[in-house]
This record gives structure tokens, sequence and C-alpha cells, in this order.
């Protein structure tokens, strides 16, 4: 009876909308504006996705592929040239809206969904391909309900597949939105009307607020009560059966945070229930910060490691050293202090860019700056100024030790020195970084900035020592003539530094760029020669030379930036005997043999040690061929969504990632991150 009041309410509702809105409306007013694009203009042969974007007006909303209650799901009949297939319509998850007890499930707003479309290679280039599209749809707001029929013709024509920067990022931010498939399957049982679900989900993942929506209506009752308890790795939920519920039950769980999972769960005799205690939400705060605690330590840890990098170690070397003649003990402590807030706050705002990205939709990553070219350009200038500043060319206060800028502020000073370190020591994650910083992207966000300040405190650790224990600055070298030619000296890693940073921008963007960055560089080093002739002569206006041959040039790279090819990732170079990343090559290579994967990026140092000195070995390369072992390598340089999206379901933020998936096993191994020749050889062997 419920479910036939709730069926003639809707009716009523819709006729008396047909009523309302036919003296309201004309016929060519819509109030769901709809657009249809694929990510290329121009696509070529193989499989794509085409976007369908529904607009409704303000106030208006649109329904997901389950109305709920009321209302009917989108109709679509496509008409296609030959040789020209389209799959199922995908949805982003929706949001609920409930209207006198009747459950609805809706989007607010703008959403697209996607339908993969398939061009025979039998195609020509050149050939125009119109895709007509018949579609019938519902459309309602807080009292009335409209049904509306659109035709949307949209004409492509085959080419080269080459996708535009802007395109690229909006399908990236549209396939965020959709559910992402949940690996392992899920279980249910009925018992007394009572459906009971039981899901695989990491007891690290914030289910509370959680909610389960039906892909097939009226498996569930869609207003009923959810009652979920999540138990280590276990979800489970239960609320009252449906009356269409079969064997297989299909469904979305969405998260508070909006991240969604799509799953299957098979039907069984019986599935185990607790009812979750009243503390529930105490017990999960304390698991959660339990976990942030020790993703903090690891982070501390990660970030003392990376003062041995080439760009950070001169800059840490001089600044402790300076310390020695500081004179007095609160200058000591003001100028560490300093150093650590700079720091800190570069890792803080590193750490929730990334997190705000992550949640608008666009997959990035810890070190994903140093994934565009114009970063790169600039960070090849700043490097090359510091080089020069360490070899004697000009002097800055902030780099150099007992300078009268120094001695005047010194706090100032040590706090950018603080942020240029932490911002050039990112590229790479190292040892206890890598779970510390995946973690970030699955807590809360108040642990997750947390953890990424913990990052930047380890990196100014030794430096917070040395200000504040006097008896560490006593057997601090005394100052003398020895520490210019240290400066001399550490000026070498630094040139070292932008040679490499060169190196990755050739990876990154055409010869053209290069040239460019290497002509502002030569123009900013003239004007820093300028700037320490005038020093030494007292002139006035010192720094004007170097800032206008330094900015303006920066400013016209910046604006010059080559647009990224879409087809950069699928180029990669084949290293040795590798593959190219695929999820769809790595589940057929491993149910036939071993398959060692690593993660890369050109500007990953750790990433680039490992493989000189054991991936690309012949002593592996040989272990691998005599066991049979395939290695397949994915490059992040450039930044890649897939690769993105794969080391966040392993718990990482950036590179290196190295696994090891034995024949036949879904699960992989994951191989430390300081590779050696005997780990590779060993696992080869089994």
């Amino acid at each position: 009876m419920k479910r036939l009041a709730q069926f003639i309410t809707g009716f009523i509702i819709l006729i008396c909308s047909l009523q309302v809105m036919a003296n309201e409306l004309s016929q060519s007013q819509r109030l769901i504006s709809i657009s249809m694009m694929m990510e290329s203009d121009k696509p070529a042969a193989g499989t794509h996705e085409l976007a369908i974007t529904m607009t409704p007006q303000k106030g208006w909303h649109g329904y997901w592929q389950n109305p709920g209650d009321a209302g009917f799901p989108t109709r679509f009949d496509w008409q296609l040239p030959e040789d020209v297939t389209i799959g199922e319509v995908q949805y982003p998850a929706p949001s609920q809206l409930v209207t006198s007890d009747i459950m609805n499930y809706i989007y607010h707003g703008e959403y697209t969904l996607l339908a993969p479309i398939t061009i025979d290679s039998s195609i020509a280039v050149g050939t125009s391909l119109p895709i007509k599209l018949d579609i019938s749809y519902l459309v309602c707001n807080p009292t009335t309900c409209l049904p509306e029929q659109q035709t949307i013709e949209q004409d492509f024509i085959v080419g080269d597949g080459k996708v535009e920067q802007n395109h690229q990022r909006q399908f990236s931010q549209w396939r965020q939105m959709l559910p992402r498939p949940l690996d392992a399957k899920g279980q249910f049982a009925v018992e007394n009307n009572t459906l009971t679900l039981s899901l695989p989900l990491p007891g690290s993942v914030d289910s509370r607020n959680a909610h389960i929506y039906p892909i097939i209506n009226n498996t569930l009752v869609n207003n009923a009560q959810q009652i979920l308890n999540h138990e280590g790795d276990v979800l489970s939920m239960q609320t009252q059966v449906g009356d269409e519920l079969a064997d297989l039950f299909q469904g979305v769980l969405v998260l508070e945070n909006g991240t969604a999972l799509r799953f299957d769960a098979h039907k069984t005799d019986h599935v185990a229930f607790i009812v979750p205690p009243i503390n529930e939400d105490n017990t999960s705060n304390q698991n959660i910060w339990l976990i942030g605690i020790t993703a903090f330590v690891g982070a501390i840890l990660g970030g003392l490691l990376l003062n041995i990098m080439p760009c950070v170690f001169p800059i840490l070397s001089l600044k402790i050293l300076s310390l020695s003649h500081q004179g007095s003990e609160k200058a000591a402590r003001m100028g560490s202090v300093a150093y650590t807030l700079g720091a800190v706050l570069v890792c803080i705002c590193l750490g929730g860019a990334i997190l705000g990205l992550r949640a608008l939709g666009h997959q990035v990553g810890w070190a994903f700056q140093l994934q565009s070219p114009a970063v790169i350009a600039a960070l090849i200038l700043l490097m090359s100024a510091i080089g020069f500043n360490l070899a004697g060319l000009f002097e800055i206060g902030t780099l150099t030790s007992g300078s009268k800028l120094q001695d005047q502020k010194g706090p100032m000073g040590d706090f950018w020195t603080g942020v240029l370190a932490a911002f050039i020591a990112t590229p790479c994650t190292g040892p206890f970084m890598a779970t510390a910083l995946g973690a970030a992207l699955v807590l809360p966000t108040t642990v997750a900035l947390v953890i990424f300040a913990g990052l930047g405190f380890g990196m100014a650790l030794p430096f917070l020592l040395v200000g504040f224990i006097p008896a560490l600055r006593t057997r601090l070298p005394k100052p003398g003539a020895w520490m210019v030619t240290a400066r001399r000296i550490l000026s070498l890693p630094m040139f070292i530094t932008v040679l490499g940073l060169v190196w990755i921008l050739m990876r990154q963007s055409n010869d053209n760029y290069v040239l460019s960055v290497l002509a502002a560089t030569m123009l900013s080093t003239f004007g820093l020669w300028l700037t320490g002739l005038w020093q030494h002569s007292q002139h006035k206006g010192q720094w004007w030379p170097s800032l206008l041959l330094t900015l303006l040039p920066l400013l016209a790279l910046l604006y010059w930036v080559p647009q990224a090819e879409s087809h950069v990732q699928g180029e990669q170079k084949e290293v040795a005997e590798a593959l190219v990343f695929s999820q769809e090559q790595l589940n057929i290579l491993g149910a036939q043999q071993d398959v060692f994967v690593y993660f890369t990026a050109d500007w990953c140092l750790t990433c680039k040690v490992n493989e000189k000195t054991s991936i690309e070995r012949q002593e592996v390369k040989a272990a691998f061929k005599q066991h049979n072992v395939a290695t397949m390598i994915g490059d992040w340089t450039n930044g890649d969504n897939q690769i993105t999206e794969f080391l966040s379901q392993h718990g990482r933020s950036g590179v290196p990632l190295y696994l090891w998936y034995k024949k036949g096993v879904n699960k992989p191994i994951v191989l430390p991150q300081i590779l050696s020749q005997t780990i590779l050889i060993e696992q080869a062997k089994g």
C-alpha cells in the first residue's frame, strides 16, 4: 500500500506540473540545457569518453539513474554512424531529497554523464561522425515537475586525437566525480524483512554519515533508516529490504567527503551485524588520531632525511654555520624558530593545495608543482641565482653568513631560507615519508595538515636543535676565511641541481622553450653580475639590474608555456624491456607471470638512483629474463591521472613506488623505497 500511495502521489504531482507549466513555458524553452563533447575535438580511432553535460536552471534539479520513490530515469536513444558504438552511460554520485516521506536521488546544479564511445580503426582520418541523441528526462523544483525531451546533435571529425589542456583538466574532474569500483565483492542477507549488507572497507576510511544508494530501484526501501557499523576493515549496514531485491545487490557508497565507491554484493545465508556502540565516534576519532600520530612521526623522520638532498644541503650547512657567531642566545633561537616556521608553512601550503585540488576533482599528488614546465623554469633561475651567490658573484644576506643585511634582518632572512629549502626539497618522497603522506590524503583535513607540518618540522629539526642547544653551537667551526672557500665549494651542488632541472625541462617541454629558459638564465646572471659590481662600488639602486633582467624574462616564460600534449603519456619511451603502465595490461600479465611495476619521475632523485643502481643493472635484467618477470613503468614526470589514482589506491601521494605482483595474485608486495639488486633478484627467484 505504501508503494502504491507513493506512486499515486508522484503521478498527481506530474499531472499538476504539466498543467501549471503549460502556461508558463513555451515549447522552445528548456529547464535543462544539454551539451555534448569529447575530450578531443578530433578523436582518433579507439575508445574515448563522450560527455553529456546537464545544466538545470536555478532552483531546478535532475535525477540519478535510479530516481528514487518518484520520477523516472533518463532515457537515451542514440543514432550513430556505421562502425561507431557507445556503451553504458556512467553517472556521478547523487544526493538525497526527501519530500513528504518520499526519497529521491537528485543532482543540485550542473552534472556531467560520461559514456564510452568506440571508433573503429577502419574509419579514415578526416571522416565526419554525426552523433545524434534523443534524450528524455524529468526536471523538478520543490513544487513542480516537468518531463522534457531534446535532440542533441554534434559532428566530430576523425583526426590525430590531440587533446587541449583545458579539455584534459575538465574530463579529469568529471572522471573523478564518478564512483570508483570497489575491488572486492560484498555480501548481503535478508532476514525478517531486514537487509544486512557487508562491504570490505579499510578501517582508516572515515565512514561517518555515509549513505548507500541502490542502483536498481526498490531493492531496498529508499527512505528507510540505514544503520552503519564500521569494524576493522568491514563496513556493515542494515535497512529495510525492498520488493525487487534479487541475488545480486548493486549500489554506490558515498562518504561524507564526497568519495563514491561502486560495489556488487552477492546474496548469502547470513551476515553478522553488530549494533554500533554509543561511543563509536569517540573510538573512531581515537583510531584516526593514532594513525595520524604515527604518520606524523614518519613525516618528521622523512623530512629530516630530505636535508641531504644536493639543493638543500648547501643552504642548511651555511645557515647552521651562521649560528656559530650569533651574538646572543636569543638571536640564535629566533633565527632557528623563523627557519622552522618558513619550512613548516610551505609544507602546510603545499599539502593544503593538494587536498583542495583533490577535493575539486583534480588528480594530484606530492610534488605536483614539478609537473609544470613553468615551475621548473622558475626553479632554474632561482637555483642559478643561489649558485652564483655562493660562488661570490653577488651578496644576499639570507644565504651568506655574517653579512650586514643578515645581522639587521636575521629572522626574516632565516624565515625565507626555510621557505626556499622546503619548496625545493619536495620532488621526492624518501623513507618514512611515503606511508605518512599517503595516509594524509585519506585522513581528515585537520590531521592531514598536521602530518604535512611534521614534514616541514623534520626538515628544520637540525637547525632548530643547533639554535636551542648551546653545546652544539660550541662544536661548530669558528668563522674565518675558510668559510669563503666553503661557500664556493657548496655552489657546485646548486649548479648540478640546475643541470638536473634543465634535463627535466627537456623531457617536459620542447627545444624552443628550453632555449628560452637558458637565455632568461643568462640575462638574469648578467643582471646579478651588475648588482655585484654595484655592491662593490656602493652604487645606489644595486638591485635594479638583477630585478629587471630576472623578473621580465621570467614573466615572459610563465606566459609562454607550451601546452602539454595529451598523448605524451601514451608515448612514454620504453626503458629497456619495460612496458608502459596500464591497469588493463597489468591485469592480463599478472595472470600469466610475475610483474614488477615501478612508478618514477625525472625530477625524483630517489627514483633515478634506484634505476641506475638496481633496476637497470644487467644482473637484474638477466634474473628477470630467466624467471620470466615482466617489468612495467609508470612515468609521473608530467602528471598522469591514471597513475595518480593508482598511487592513491595504494596509500601513496607521490613517487617512487615499487610493487611486485606474484603470478595470479591480485595483492602486490610493496618493496622498499631504497632498492638494491639483491632485493629484486631474490624476488625474481621467488
